[in-house]
């Protein structure tokens, strides 16, 4: 009797977690759903066919202004992925949410990358080893025709690699999401774009100085114009990378003599050699030895310069300065996930050894404690106010790296800890501070009398919500269990998700997901 009770109130306590964590992501996913709609509605405008977000918004009237340039625009392309993320990995679980949201979620992301093309543009530009005519690049400010960004104007600043980075990625994300072979054709064609920034002049050794330049018109190499790049670049490696795959890329570099050079490679590893390539540069140049988190640029002179002419101009390298500026949450974000991405498919101890260094120090060095209502939280960087900084899309690209640190199941603690405490305060925020569906971006102090947001600000929280709803799912799953019924332990104790004492024995109920002894159980 003593022994059945023991298993009874154990069986109970697991169940009792797992509940919590089943209940914690659909609170997660209902907040990023709401998050969500409430940006779509206070910060876009138009229609399907020529729809644009605005900047800045008031929480409490119609007041806009904008349009919004297309870097923000990007994080409410992000925020669909991540949210069309989580509905397919809880939609067992919670198939009403998931018939509700996915369809009109999906149908609005289609429109958000349809209407890209009011920033596309196209020229002619002359690079380190080629002088090629691109059809597909995205300019900063938004155009009011289709296809007619202006990413030549002001001395090719215009356009910035970064830019193309953080699209390419997304439009990965949508490919996988939806099958549009267009959104992966784009992702490579960006992609393109940006390796052909990479500065591949070498120095008196015959090494390149590598590197990517902020944009075409800049001489300065940033770790927001490296870092972006490297998880994509693998994540195109794994799409690509098939049995019968054939050499098919033209690459063109400059050799040991400088000379410019070119030969036809296999693309999946054309894109992973460049994601090890830019891994190694950014770590080398731009990693502060002491903090371990990483330096926001190398500056150079404005000037661009070059060599040759007529058909055979070309741009020349222009010598940088060492690493400067503020050590912000993205850069060492980027470079974490990317360490992930290279640890999963190469295996290599050195990236394993960097995915946990940089967890740890990203949590210590970015985050600090903090006392609200009794409570100690861990608050990320913020900004003095929602019109100046960007602080709020910064962090969520570290806490989606923590993500992917944690479903890597890399042994270290820190990506949990710091997933829990993105958890936590915007869970206070949600439950003091929510004006209009909408948060502060100070989580844990509010609006401090303040009406403006951008919906920036607001994707960047909604795609967290829905990337932490995936991570607790994921906790709930690690103690499931598949069985056939005969391998099931003799139980009389059966509940279902709810909570609820099942009628039947493992024999009787039909095929579902069941607690079982503590554990989720998906009888077959």
């Amino acid at each position: 009797m003593k022994k059945r009770l023991f298993f009874i109130i154990c069986s109970l306590a697991s169940w009792a977690t797992l509940s919590a964590q089943l209940q914690q992501a659909e609170q997660d996913l209902q907040r990023a759903i709401a998050i969500l709609d409430a940006t779509m509605e206070r910060s876009f405008r138009g229609t399907n066919t020529n729809y644009y977000m605005v900047d800045v918004c008031d929480v409490t009237n119609t007041d806009v202004s904008g349009p919004s340039d297309v870097w923000p625009y990007t994080a409410a392309i992000e925020a669909h992925c991540s949210v069309l993320e989580a509905l397919k990995a809880l939609k067992d679980d919670l198939p009403l949410l998931y018939a509700s949201s996915y369809d009109r979620c999906e149908q609005r992301l289609k429109v958000l990358i349809d209407n890209l093309d009011y920033y596309r543009g196209s020229y002619t530009l002359t690079s380190y080893a080629t002088r090629k005519t691109w059809t597909t690049v995205y300019a900063v400010p938004r155009a009011s025709v289709r296809g007619r960004g202006d990413v030549t104007g002001d001395n090719l600043k215009k356009n910035v690699y970064d830019d193309q980075m953080w699209l390419a990625r997304e439009l990965i994300r949508a490919y996988r999401l939806t099958g549009e072979k267009q959104f992966l054709s784009t992702a490579m064609s960006l992609t393109d774009y940006v390796l052909d920034g990479w500065d591949c002049w070498r120095d008196d050794q015959g090494e390149e100085y590598g590197g990517i330049t902020w944009g075409p018109g800049y001489n300065s190499k940033h770790a927001c114009s490296n870092g972006p790049i490297i998880q994509p670049l693998v994540w195109l490696h794994d799409i690509l990378s098939v049995p019968d795959e054939q050499p098919s890329f033209t690459y063109y570099y400059r050799n040991a003599e400088n000379q410019v050079v070119s030969e036809v490679v296999k693309p999946s590893e054309h894109y992973i050699d460049f994601a090890k390539r830019i891994y190694a540069w950014q770590k080398r140049t731009l990693r502060n030895a002491g903090t371990h988190l990483y330096w926001d640029m190398m500056g150079a002179d404005g000037t661009l310069s070059y060599v040759g002419s007529g058909a055979q101009r070309r741009r020349a390298h222009v010598a940088t300065g060492g690493p400067t500026g503020t050590a912000y949450t993205y850069n060492t974000g980027t470079m974490l996930a990317g360490a992930v991405e290279l640890w999963r498919t190469t295996g290599s101890d050195e990236y394993l050894s960097d995915v946990t260094d940089l967890a740890h120090y990203a949590y210590t060095g970015f985050s600090r404690p903090v006392r609200k209502d009794g409570v100690t939280y861990r608050e990320w960087p913020t900004d003095a106010s929602p019109l100046q900084g960007f602080n709020a899309w910064f962090d969520n690209v570290l806490m989606r790296a923590y993500a992917d640190a944690d479903a890597a199941e890399v042994e270290t603690s820190y990506p949990a800890l710091a997933l829990q405490s993105f958890e936590t305060n915007l869970d206070y925020a949600y439950d003091h501070y929510l004006r209009s569906g909408m948060l502060p971006i100070n989580l844990l102090n509010g609006w401090n009398d303040g009406n403006k947001t951008k919906g920036f600000h607001q994707a960047s929280f909604a795609s967290e919500y829905a990337l932490l709803a995936i991570w607790r799912y994921r906790q709930a799953q690690s103690s499931s269990i598949s069985l056939h019924r005969q391998d099931l332990p003799s139980c009389d104790h059966i509940y279902t998700l709810s909570g609820q004492p099942a009628c039947g024995t493992p024999d009787s109920l039909p095929g579902g997901i069941y607690i079982i002894q503590g554990r989720k159980v998906a009888l077959k």
